[in-house]
C-alpha cells in the first residue's frame, strides 16, 4: 500500500545533473546528487549511460564527484578530494583542487594533477583544459572584512569584495596554466565547443553593472580578443558558426535583469539583430527537486539549441543560420539540460509529474533511459497537479491545484496559496516535494503565474513599479476561482506563503486583506529601500524594477514596501529568513517581524544560520527538514485548530 509523502522523503530522491556525451556520442556521463542526512550535505557520484549496451551504471563512489569533462571517447577527467595531502591543505584554508583521470570501461581513477585554486566548471578541448577559479586580490584577515566595491557579497557564495572568477587555460601535456580573462574581471560564463573558446567578463573595481564584455580566446596565437565592449549587452550565450560570432543577449533597457534575449550576429564588430526572441533561455520552472548544472545551450552543425521556458513548460528550441526558430522538444514538462550526437538528443528532464530522469529523443520519439525516481514514487501517494486556465481582465492565465492526498469531496479542508519568486519565476505541472508534503498533510495547495511571470514574453513579464497592484488582483481572483471550483476548500482556513518575490507578495497581501488566517513569508522583502542598499543585486536589480533609486524615487519605493502597511496586519505570520541570504538580506525579515510584534500581531521569526536565498531547494538536508516542520506547525496551529477536518 502506498504511503503519503513525508517531510524527509526528499533525502531518498536522486538528482541527475551535468550531462555530457563522449566525443563519439556513444556514452553519456552525468552526475547523480543525493542528500546525506547523517553528514548534513549532498553527495555526488558520476554515472554512465552506454548507448550500445543501453545500460545505466555508476562510475565513481567517492561522493564528491560532480564536475567533469571528456578527454576522449573513453576517458573522463573529474575534480575530487581523494588525496590526504590536499584535504589537509584544504582544512588549512588553501584552495587546492585535484584532478583525476578515469577510463569509463573499467579500472580505478588515477590522480593527474593538483591545481592551487578552488576550481568550478571545467572543459577540455584539443589538449587544453579550461576552468573557472576564484582569484583573491587581497589578503584575507580573520577578524576583519574591508569593503571597497559593490557588490561586496554574493548570494550562495559569500564575501566577494575583490574576489573574481577568472578563466584559466591549462596545457595538459606541460601541466602549465595561464589566466585568460582581464585583471579584476568577473567571468560570468564560458563556452568551449566546435574548436572555439568564448567567454563573457565583467571588469570593475568600484561598482559592478549587469552588462558584460564578450571575448574570444584563440589557442593558435594564445591571445584573448575583445569582441564586444562591456556596457552594451547582457550575453547569455555565444558561439561561432559559419565563420561568424553569434550571441544571445539583451541591452537591458526595458526592465534590466531577466529580460528575454534576442539573437544577434557580430558584423564588422557591431551587433546586428538576427532574430527577435521572446523567451527565457533557462530551465527555471519552479521545483525543489533539481540540482544546478549542465548545458542549457549548445551549437551543433551550425544550429544553436537553447533550453527555453514556453508558457508553463521548458522546451528545447533551435535557431538555423538565418535565425529561423524551431521547436525541437515541445512536450509538457521540463528539459533541464541536454547534449546531442548522431541525430539523437539526450536530456535530463521531468515528465509526467515524476522526478528527474535521463531521456533520449530519436526520430521524434522520447525514450526514458533511467529510473532513479521510479522506486520511491511507486511507493508514495503522489497527489496529481491539476492545470487550470482562466482569464482575468482579458488576459489568459495559468493556475494549478493539488488536492489533499486523502481527498474526500464530502469533507472540508484548509488550503495554502503559494507564490513563486522572481517576480519572473514560473509554475508548471512539475513534481514539487514541498507541495506534495502539504497535500499529504491534508491541505489544498494552489498557485498561479500572474503578470510578471516567465514564459509569456517581455510584455507579460514587465511589471516595473506595479508590484502589489495587478499581480495582487490576479492572485486574489485566482483564490476566489479555486474556492468556487473546489467546494471542499474551506474559505475560512486559508494560508498564504512565498519565497523572495513570493515573500514580498505574502507580506503585501496580509497588509491589504485579512482573508488569510496564517502567513509564511520566506527570504522576503519588507522594505525596498533597505533591500536596494544591502543586497548583492539590489542597487542594479531593484532600481530597474521599481523605476528608480531611493533618491529619485523614494516615495514610490516606500509606497510599494509591505512594511508601510504593517500597522494594518492581523494575520499571524511565521517569518523565515537566512543569515547568509545576500539576495534578500535578513534585515528584511527582521524589520517585518519587529513591526508585527510592535503592533501586537502573533509572529515568529525563524532565522536559519549558514544558509542562503536558496535554502528551500539546496539548503543543507537537515535544515530543509526543520524548515518544513516549522511551516507545518504554523499552518496546523492556525488552519487546523480553527475548524474540523
Amino acid at each position: 500500500m502506498r504511503r503519503k509523502i513525508d517531510v524527509s522523503d526528499f533525502m531518498n530522491y536522486r538528482y541527475p545533473t551535468n550531462l555530457a556525451l563522449s566525443p563519439d556520442g556513444k556514452k553519456a556521463a552525468f552526475a547523480v546528487v543525493t542528500a546525506n542526512g547523517e553528514d548534513n550535505c549532498y553527495d555526488s557520484c558520476l554515472w554512465l549511460y552506454d548507448t550500445e549496451k543501453e545500460v545505466v551504471r555508476q562510475l565513481t563512489a567517492g561522493q564528491r564527484e560532480r564536475n567533469f569533462t571528456w578527454l576522449d571517447a573513453e576517458t573522463i577527467l573529474f575534480t575530487g578530494n581523494r588525496e590526504e595531502e590536499y584535504r589537509e591543505k584544504g582544512k588549512n584554508g588553501e584552495p587546492w583542487t585535484c584532478l583525476y583521470r578515469l577510463n569509463v570501461n573499467g579500472g580505478e581513477a588515477q590522480f593527474f594533477a593538483a591545481l592551487p585554486h578552488k576550481v568550478s566548471k571545467i572543459k577540455y578541448q584539443d589538449g587544453i583544459l579550461y576552468f573557472l577559479a576564484h582569484e583573491r586580490y587581497y589578503e584575507k584577515e580573520a577578524d576583519y572584512e574591508v569593503f571597497d566595491e559593490i557588490p561586496f557579497w554574493n548570494n550562495g557564495i559569500g564575501i566577494t569584495n575583490k574576489v573574481r572568477d577568472r578563466l584559466f587555460r591549462y596545457r595538459m601535456d606541460r601541466k602549465e596554466e595561464r589566466v585568460l580573462s582581464p585583471e579584476y574581471g568577473q567571468v560570468e560564463a564560458f563556452w568551449v565547443e566546435n574548436g572555439t573558446v568564448l567567454f563573457t567578463c565583467n571588469t570593475f573595481t568600484d561598482k559592478k553593472m549587469p552588462t558584460s564584455a564578450l571575448y574570444e580566446y584563440v589557442p593558435e596565437t594564445d591571445e584573448t580578443v575583445l569582441l564586444l565592449d562591456q556596457g552594451s549587452y547582457s550575453v547569455t550565450y555565444a558561439c561561432k558558426r559559419n565563420g561568424r560570432v553569434d550571441f544571445m543577449g539583451s541591452n537591458m533597457k526595458r526592465f534590466g535583469y531577466n529580460e528575454n534575449p534576442d539573437l544577434f550576429t557580430l558584423k564588422d564588430g557591431a551587433p546586428k539583430l538576427l532574430a527577435h526572441y521572446d523567451y527565457s533561455t533557462r530551465a527555471a520552472v519552479t521545483s525543489d527537486c533539481r540540482m544546478p548544472g549542465g548545458e542549457p545551450q549548445k551549437t551543433v552543425d551550425g544550429v544553436i539549441y537553447v533550453v527555453s521556458i514556453v508558457g508553463t513548460d521548458t522546451f528545447l528550441q533551435s535557431f538555423d543560420l538565418d535565425g529561423t526558430l524551431r521547436t525541437v522538444i515541445g512536450t509538457t514538462g521540463n528539459v533541464e539540460m541536454f547534449d546531442m550526437s548522431g541525430g539523437k538528443i539526450y536530456f535530463i528532464g521531468m515528465r509526467n509529474q515524476g522526478l528527474l530522469e535521463l531521456y533520449c529523443l530519436e526520430n521524434g520519439q522520447e525514450k526514458k533511459l533511467s529510473s532513479f525516481g521510479d522506486g520511491i514514487l511507486s511507493e508514495r501517494l503522489v497527489s496529481p497537479v491539476e492545470h487550470i486556465r482562466y482569464t482575468y481582465k482579458g488576459v489568459e492565465l495559468d493556475g494549478f491545484v493539488i488536492r489533499p492526498a486523502d481527498y474526500d469531496p464530502e469533507k472540508k479542508y484548509p488550503g495554502v496559496l503559494t507564490i513563486h519568486g522572481g517576480p519572473k519565476g514560473t509554475y508548471g505541472p512539475l513534481f514539487d516535494h514541498e507541495f506534495q508534503v502539504y497535500a499529504a498533510e491534508g491541505y489544498f495547495v494552489f498557485y498561479t503565474n500572474p503578470l510578471g511571470s516567465d514564459g509569456r514574453g517581455n510584455d507579460f513579464a514587465d511589471i516595473v513599479a506595479k508590484q502589489g497592484s495587478i499581480d495582487y488582483e490576479e492572485l486574489m481572483y485566482f483564490t476566489d476561482l479555486v474556492l468556487e471550483r473546489y467546494p471542499a476548500l474551506d474559505k475560512d482556513r486559508l494560508g498564504v506563503m512565498g519565497i523572495s518575490y513570493g515573500g514580498f507578495m505574502t507580506n503585501w497581501i496580509i497588509g491589504h486583506t485579512d482573508r488569510f488566517k496564517a502567513a509564511v513569508p520566506q527570504c522576503s522583502i519588507a522594505n525596498w529601500i533597505t533591500k536596494t542598499n544591502t543586497t548583492d543585486i539590489g542597487y542594479s536589480f531593484n532600481t530597474t524594477q521599481l523605476g528608480g533609486d531611493a533618491w529619485e524615487n523614494y516615495d514610490r519605493m516606500w509606497e510599494l514596501s509591505p512594511l508601510k502597511y504593517a500597522d494594518r496586519i492581523k494575520t499571524p505570520a511565521l517569518i523565515i529568513h537566512c543569515d547568509e541570504d545576500y539576495r534578500c538580506y535578513m534585515a528584511e525579515g527582521i524589520q517585518m517581524f519587529s513591526a508585527l510584534k510592535y503592533h501586537g500581531v502573533p509572529a515568529k521569526l525563524f532565522l536559519i544560520h549558514g544558509e542562503s536565498h536558496g535554502v528551500s531547494r539546496i539548503g543543507k538536508p537537515r535544515k530543509r527538514v526543520r524548515r518544513l516542520n516549522e511551516i507545518l506547525d504554523w499552518l496546523d496551529r492556525y488552519l487546523k485548530e480553527t475548524g474540523k477536518m
